[in-house]
């Protein structure tokens, strides 16, 4: 994909609107990649789906809402499976999957004009695993996270302390009920890496946000479009 006509100008010009990819990296695997419907691309966001062995796949409801609410705002977005699901290669590994965000987001990287931001947008263990490319230093400018679970048995202590050495602007977005993901927990946790957080709370709503899919897609998609704005000042 490296050839100019496709680094220049509205990248739907020269790509399908919808365009089913594959991603190399660790292993290979199956992503969607998507454009706004009108206008030029702004920028792209990756998104990255919940935990693989609760059903989680780049098809998950908050994930479709999240990516079609920053399609919208003029973001090209790439949603795909973690190893190990659907038609991703690999196994899951429940630590490794930070290195299939940096290969999505190096993937979209090459699909844009040179220049334009990428983000990344992640749901429970998305959002997990997308903190965890940028503390390995994945150059997103800005970092979304939704239902961030900062303390399940599975994740080593230590796992984020070296959050707040990310330079990017970073949004959190928890349902008032959640009890995998309390709000009040999260914003303690953040603060007490070093990381101050935009944080939005989704009311009457658990870890599920269950029928609140644009109530969790705007948000995220509003905090994207301000930082393509506040990049181009």
């Amino acid at each position: 994909m490296g050839d100019g006509s496709r680094r220049s100008g509205r990248v739907g010009q020269a790509l399908n609107d919808r365009r089913e990819v594959k991603i190399e990296g660790d292993e290979l695997l199956a992503g969607l990649l998507e454009l706004p419907e009108e206008g030029a691309v702004v920028g792209g966001v990756v998104v990255a789906h919940p935990h693989p062995l609760h059903g989680g796949t780049m098809n998950q409801p908050v994930v479709h809402h999240v990516a079609r609410a920053c399609r919208r705002r003029g973001l090209a977005t790439l949603r795909f499976d973690f190893r190990g699901v659907g038609g991703s290669s690999g196994r899951y590994s429940g630590t490794d999957e930070y290195r299939d965000i940096r290969a999505a987001a190096h993937f979209l990287r090459g699909e844009m004009p040179d220049g334009l931001p990428v983000f990344l947008a992640g749901y429970s263990f998305g959002a997990v695993m997308s903190a965890l490319a940028v503390i390995d230093g994945e150059p997103a400018q800005a970092l979304g996270l939704i239902a961030f679970p900062v303390d399940w048995d599975e994740f080593m202590p230590g796992f984020f302390d070296r959050l707040g050495e990310y330079p990017g602007a970073v949004f959190s977005l928890c349902g008032e009920n959640d009890s995998i993901a309390p709000p009040a927990q999260v914003q303690a946790f953040l603060l007490s890496v070093g990381v101050e957080a935009e944080m939005v709370v989704v009311p009457d709503v658990d870890h599920l946000f269950v029928g609140k899919g644009e109530e969790v897609g705007a948000p995220v998609a509003r905090f994207f479009a301000e930082e393509v704005e506040h990049a181009a000042v």
